[in-house]
């Protein structure tokens, strides 16, 4: 599975190099660190059990104007805490940028179902929104840095008040994209 992350970001960016036009294809990758600010659990008092957590996503999309990019994408949270665990989220994403500079601040939404790994939940969805800025690298690279608000719900089986655990936090990101 990773083999095809790799190649398929490796060649959307040989893609780029060659037809960077306004509208093209766009390949991203992206980490975060996810401070959690609280989680609701069933059947406890705790609230806050300092669950923290890190992120990685591959996004591949499209830029329709300077401005817009739509990516879809998979990626892999991992959360450490009493209420820890990992999940696979699919996630749409679309950013909007403020300026048209190839330098300048943006705009991020981001959500989908994902996949618990724990035996305690097995499925769920996440959202976030951020803002950022992106700097110019290369003629084609883009560093980005940003920072915004995640929610996180898994729950196990059919969704009830008494299976659900939620986390919300901030979150820092860096991301490389073409």
């Amino acid at each position: 599975m990773r083999k095809y992350f790799i190649t398929s970001f490796v060649t959307l960016f040989f893609y780029n190099t060659t037809t960077k036009s306004q509208n093209s294809f766009n390949a991203e990758l992206s980490l975060k660190k996810l401070f959690v600010s609280s989680v609701n659990a069933p059947h406890s008092d705790l609230r806050n059990d300092n669950t923290s957590g890190n992120s990685i996503r591959v996004l591949m999309g499209y830029h329709f104007n300077k401005n817009v990019t739509i990516n879809a994408g998979v990626g892999l949270d991992h959360y450490i805490g009493d209420f820890g665990t990992n999940t696979i989220p699919f996630v749409a994403n679309i950013k909007y940028n403020l300026t048209t500079n190839p330098t300048g601040a943006f705009l991020m939404l981001e959500g989908g179902p994902l996949i618990s790994l724990s035996e305690s939940s097995d499925k769920g969805y996440m959202y976030l929104a951020a803002i950022g800025y992106k700097l110019k690298i290369s003629r084609l690279l883009r560093l980005n840095f940003f920072t915004g608000y995640n929610f996180q719900r898994t729950t196990k089986g059919f969704t009830t008040m008494d299976n659900d655990v939620s986390r919300k936090g901030f979150f820092l990101g860096t991301s490389l994209s073409l």
